[in-house]
């Protein structure tokens, strides 16, 4: 009788650690993976904050050029301009050129120092 005791009480015990190791385990994993969705979040504003501020230094500092059109970037990867220049026009190199030295310079400008990576953005020009 004593033994059956010892028996039922050592059960008892195992399966008590057993559910609480489940549960410490389980409310941990749900821990971690509310945190991962927040930093995503977090990130996701971050990313989107600096290619708002991206192209919006870029559309300002090419306001006064009439043949710059859409503005797309890729985040760190590039900003490339579309443009109404023809490959054909006989500027389009020279045109082109100073497009991408504008950027260029805006991408190294006090206003971007806050963006991650801004000097890992490629300028691409496109023509018409």
């Amino acid at each position: 009788m004593f033994n059956l005791k010892k028996s039922i009480i050592g059960l008892v015990v195992i399966v008590c650690i057993a559910v609480c190791a489940y549960f410490i385990y389980n409310y941990n994993s749900e821990e971690k993976a509310t945190m991962n969705e927040s930093k995503q979040v977090v990130d996701q504003e971050s990313i989107s904050r600096e290619m708002a501020l991206i192209m919006n230094e870029v559309m300002e500092g090419l306001k006064d050029n009439d043949v710059v059109g859409d503005i797309h970037t890729d985040y760190q990867k590039s900003v490339t301009i579309q443009t109404s220049i023809r490959s054909s026009d006989k500027n389009a190199d020279a045109l082109k050129s100073d497009i991408e030295e504008t950027v260029n310079e805006i991408l190294k400008s006090e206003e971007l120092k806050s963006v991650s990576k801004v000097d890992s953005y490629k300028v691409i020009v496109d023509f018409k």
